[in-house]
């Protein structure tokens, strides 16, 4: 999903085939997993959903990535999205329902730079005409 002036949407299963008409509607598979900060065991359940992590007060600033969920809460799986503007509405600790935390952020304006330009691709309903594909991200700790 790609909505200018606003976000980029990736992790759906579905998307792999971008003709899907399940594409942005999926998660991971229900089963447990390592925490890798903590080295816990997590549950993912109901779709693949895991529960709310609001540790850091972090706002959804441009370059940012949040989870992405229902709106409800402890519905996000494996699906993030980049933040290309100040999205703070979407704040866990801002006023209404739908709460997104932020769990990382771009390093370089080159980065971001590629997120902007990826939010710019012509679309159709928030699909990209042409698939964008992430081929690769590094996070670190």
């Amino acid at each position: 999903r790609v909505i200018p002036g606003f976000m980029n949407q990736f992790g759906c299963p579905h998307a792999k085939d971008p003709k899907s008409p399940r594409a942005g509607t999926g998660g991971p598979p229900d089963g447990t997993f390592k925490n890798l900060k903590t080295g816990g065991t997590e549950t993912r359940s109901n779709g693949g959903n895991i529960k709310d992590e609001y540790a850091a007060k972090l706002s959804n600033e441009p370059g940012t990535l949040s989870m992405a969920n229902t709106g409800q809460p402890n519905s996000g799986g494996s699906q993030f999205f980049m933040n290309v503007v100040h999205n703070n509405f979407l704040d866990w600790f801002s006023p209404g329902e739908s709460k997104h935390p932020v769990f990382g952020k771009c390093v370089s304006k080159a980065d971001f730079d590629i997120m902007v330009a990826i939010s710019k691709v012509p679309t159709n309903d928030d699909c990209p005409k042409t698939p964008v594909q992430m081929k690769s991200v590094t996070v670190a700790m």
